[in-house]
């Protein structure tokens, strides 16, 4: 089952990034949710309306916190 497409195209890009490292991703009521295959089992909530700065931190959240590797 395929999941709706984000309206930020960069969160988009980043939900994309987190598929193909493996993580399962769906959407809520106003937010998507990711979780990690990981033994660890990381998680992370991401807003459907963020403001302007919100992809910064969430990209930083998840590479401080999480097993998510940046894509070049």
């Amino acid at each position: 089952m395929s999941r709706p497409r984000h309206p930020d195209p960069e969160l988009e890009k980043l939900l994309k990034s987190l598929e193909r490292q493996g993580w399962r991703v769906w959407r809520g009521k106003g937010y998507y949710k990711a979780y990690c295959s990981c033994p660890d089992r990381h998680k992370k909530t991401i807003r459907i309306t963020p403001n302007k700065s919100y992809n910064l931190n969430v990209r930083m959240q998840l590479k401080r916190r999480t097993c998510w590797q940046e894509e070049r």
